[in-house]
């Protein structure tokens, strides 16, 4: 810190979003911009401001490091898109702004994995009020119920503790298989290892993963009639919910908790691409995830937020949620005619969650956070060019020539009804420059920044 800088100013960061929405990859890119900054390429505040003094720090206690060099190297030298986020982790690192005159800048940004966004429902309920709000949802709606239907004729008989798990089991293994989201308890699909379930067979991938925590402390929703039946049971798998709830549930939420600010990416063009029961499966993981989140802040609050800055050390700040920035990623993939559609179409899927929060602020953007496909001068024609990353079949192929791809038009509104297929993105491999000191191209990456640090 100079002379001058007589405080730091500590901002905390989560950035969370489904698997596969790019949550890796926005951090790889920004880190690398904020590490080598080019006010040319990386436009904060008014265009004029510099980063200095950029120092990468040790992660908190509990804390994996993000991996960047790793994710970095990974994009540039193996063509290849970072692993999905397989555990919680931190990057933090300290900076000057140039239009900071008497703070630097602390910043710690948390990576987490999206997976565990569906268990957001069980902050606050006992395991009765859960089981309700599972059977509820599998019950009103029809793509869930035909992949549960099996494990709901459980329901209805003389229950087995192993019946019951491989019905619930065999039901998670479908719905996975179905892209459907809302897979709870999310071990099923992503465990505390960071193994991933990927056998395209629901039956010998109930068989091999497990819904909670290890072998004898699995559980799953029990109807209120058989809540009463069988009270032993009940208990058991209440404990063993408990015990879920604390050990993956809460750190996974108190991290968030902690934060000032969130970026919350939604990817627009794989609702799209996925038909319409995305798109509700969206809407009802981010509603639970408001709810428990409970992002915004009275006056008192802010108060007493803007006093703890100047009074507390960094450790004892309490994190209140005050800006989220809701980004929709991969904007290189639409038509520049339609990316403006992007924002628009990522307000209407957030409703009104953030509107109906006093103290919050909150804003929308779209986002590349590494250019990777570009457009034809070529007319209204909705071509974009980039190097193809998967075959017809969806198998990874080997780096080539580029390639053009005909996109699809994206709409000014939500459709009432579409079918997966209905609309078709590319996916092609990342450009990312082999000189570490040279960041990828992005756009409104900066912007997001200069609003979450605000």
């Amino acid at each position: 810190m100079s002379l001058f800088r007589v405080k730091t100013t500590e901002c905390r960061v989560g950035v969370v979003g489904h698997s596969n929405a790019g949550k890796t990859v926005l951090l790889t890119s920004l880190i690398n911009h904020l590490e080598h900054h080019d006010p040319d390429r990386f436009r904060l505040g008014d265009g004029s401001v510099r980063i200095r003094k950029f120092t990468a720090l040790k992660p908190d206690a509990g804390w994996s490091a993000f991996h960047y060099p790793g994710f970095r190297d990974a994009l540039v030298h193996r063509g290849k898109w970072p692993e999905k986020t397989r555990d919680r982790s931190q990057y933090a690192c300290q900076f000057e702004r140039s239009d900071w005159t008497f703070s630097d800048a602390l910043l710690k940004m948390y990576d987490l994995p999206g997976e565990r966004f569906a268990d957001a429902a069980m902050v606050g309920r006992s395991f009765a009020e859960w089981s309700d709000h599972i059977l509820a949802f599998i019950a009103n709606d029809t793509p869930y119920r035909t992949c549960c239907q099996p494990f709901l004729n459980t329901l209805s008989e003389k229950p087995e503790e192993t019946t019951l798990l491989t019905a619930y089991k065999l039901a998670l293994a479908n719905l996975i298989l179905a892209y459907k989201p809302f897979i709870s308890p999310s071990t099923f699909l992503l465990d505390t290892s960071g193994s991933v379930a990927k056998s395209s067979d629901a039956s010998v991938m109930a068989a091999t993963r497990l819904a909670g925590l290890e072998l004898g402390a699995e559980f799953t929703p029990l109807s209120a009639e058989l809540r009463q039946k069988y009270p032993e049971l009940t208990a058991v798998f209440a404990a063993r919910f408990e015990r879920y709830r604390i050990e993956v549930v809460l750190p996974f939420l108190e991290a968030l908790w902690s934060c000032h600010s969130l970026i919350v990416l939604v990817d627009i063009q794989m609702v799209l691409a996925a038909g319409v029961g995305m798109y509700d499966d969206n809407r009802q993981i981010l509603r639970d995830l408001f709810q428990v989140l409970d992002p915004g802040e009275s006056r008192f609050g802010y108060l007493r937020r803007n006093l703890g800055k100047v009074f507390l050390p960094h450790a004892w700040r309490p994190g209140w949620i005050t800006r989220i920035a809701f980004v929709a990623p991969k904007m290189d993939l639409v038509h520049p005619m339609d990316r403006d559609h992007l924002e628009s179409l990522l307000k209407r899927l957030i409703g009104k969650l953030a509107e109906d929060r006093d103290g919050l602020q909150a804003r929308y953007f779209n986002c590349a956070a590494v250019v990777s496909a570009r457009k034809l001068p070529v007319g209204e024609e909705r071509v974009l060019v980039g190097i193809p990353y998967r075959d017809a079949e969806g198998r990874r192929i080997a780096p080539g020539a580029e390639q053009r791809f005909l996109v699809s038009a994206l709409p000014a509104d939500w459709p009432h009804d579409w079918k997966p297929g209905d609309y078709i993105f590319p996916e092609v491999y990342p450009a990312v420059p082999n000189r570490k000191d040279c960041p990828p191209d992005q756009i409104n990456l900066d912007r997001i920044l200069d609003f979450v640090l605000d």
